[in-house]
């Protein structure tokens, strides 16, 4: 999401369960909409199945709430009451972490249970000026903390269950787990080694070495939050010819023009491209392990490809897509790995019909361009929230 035109901001997560179970009892969840992005952090206490459904709980009153504009102490108090009620042990039977990001950049944090996030700009702490709240229940005043920050570009957040702040513990090297410093440390050298590092290759790391603290059999288990604030990824697909010759110029100089990384998809559009700018295109004659056409390069052009079919095929690879990483290495999937890695996707799509595709011996999934792109854009936005933009020539 787009905030004010300053910055993206980009969110990822990812956990680890503990060694022995199938399903983890940390939940994390993202929503966006109304210019407004949540990230919700909640640990279910305990591992496997009970504990998920806990934390999914948890986690859906906490956003539902926020979405409403709930003032944080009702939603801390119902939240928990419901929860911590089940046990007498410690505040910890219940736990979350709620992120509301505002569209002119303010953040507000509410933390209960959890261990505090830290916010990182310029690769220091940042120091939150945190408000303490408390909840009486029957097993006695439990304290939710309240605070907020306005984010500038590059700032990052980074928020983590129990188990990775716990990882490693008793061990010779850390016999008192990594701990927040630990993370802090961690976190601030993988910026010093890559300063634009994204959020999801960051969570990752952290869980990767919190893995490894474990010595790779977790004891508990792992999630680690990253939310980016940063200068939007865009990328232009153009796919199709314009309807008008004249346009062709049109075309190019987009191209020529464009600030990003740029993908063309499709032959025809590739000639006309080739021919306004004055670009020779090399072919990379090298078999397609997806069986699908040669790809092409062009100075100025960071990808060229078939057209239709190509689409078809990456729609389709995303469609099937549940969440885990793009592998595939045809070039169905080195198109979907760029559009997933880019924030604003620009379509220019041309309308001129081809003839080729109103053969009738192709296959019946072979869509119209235009129909294609649509869907494809739709899936974009609702299944991977990206910003797509469609401008036909």
């Amino acid at each position: 999401m787009a905030i004010n035109k300053k910055f993206f901001v980009e969110v990822e997560s990812y956990e680890l369960c503990e060694k022995g179970q199938i399903v983890s009892g940390d939940v994390t969840i993202q929503h966006r909409g109304k210019g407004r992005v949540f990230v919700i952090l909640s640990d279910g206490r305990g591992s496997g199945v009970k504990a998920n459904i806990k934390a999914s709980v948890i986690s859906s009153m906490a956003l539902h709430y926020t979405l409403l504009d709930e003032p944080v102490e009702r939603a801390a108090q119902t939240i928990i009451h419901t929860f911590v009620s089940e046990s007498a042990e410690s505040e910890k039977s219940a736990t979350f972490t709620i992120l509301d990001i505002r569209s002119n950049g303010v953040v507000n944090i509410v933390e209960f249970g959890n261990p505090l996030c830290f916010v990182i700009r310029d690769n220091s702490n940042l120091k939150l000026d945190r408000e303490t709240i408390e909840v009486n229940t029957e097993y006695g005043p439990k304290y939710v903390y309240i605070s907020s920050f306005e984010a500038t570009t590059e700032d990052r957040i980074i928020l983590f269950s129990d188990g990775v702040e716990a990882s490693g513990n008793f061990t010779k090297r850390l016999p008192n787990g990594w701990g927040r410093d630990g993370i802090l440390s961690f976190c601030r050298e993988e910026i010093v080694g890559n300063m634009t590092i994204s959020a999801y290759d960051m969570c990752r790391k952290v869980i990767a070495k919190a893995e490894l603290n474990d010595l790779f059999s977790p004891k508990n288990d792992m999630t680690c939050g990253v939310v980016y604030f940063r200068n939007p990824r865009k990328i232009l697909v153009c796919s199709g010819a314009p309807f008008n010759e004249k346009k062709d110029e049109i075309l190019a100089d987009i191209v020529a023009q464009y600030d990003g990384t740029k993908l063309i998809c499709g032959g025809t559009t590739s000639q006309i491209i080739s021919r306004e700018l004055d670009r020779a295109i090399t072919v990379e004659l090298k078999r397609d392990s997806a069986g699908l056409p040669p790809t092409s390069m062009m100075d100025g052009v960071d990808l060229i490809t078939e057209g239709v079919l190509t689409l078809s095929r990456v729609k389709l690879l995303l469609e099937r897509n549940v969440g885990g990483d793009i592998t595939q290495t045809g070039t169905d999937g080195r198109v979907a790995r760029m559009l997933l890695q880019h924030d604003v996707i620009e379509f220019v799509v041309g309308t001129r019909i081809n003839p080729i595709h109103q053969d009738p011996s192709l296959p019946v999934e072979l869509e119209l361009r235009r129909n294609l792109i649509k869907d494809l854009a739709k899936l974009l936005e609702k299944r991977y929230l990206k910003e797509v933009k469609i401008q036909y020539i």
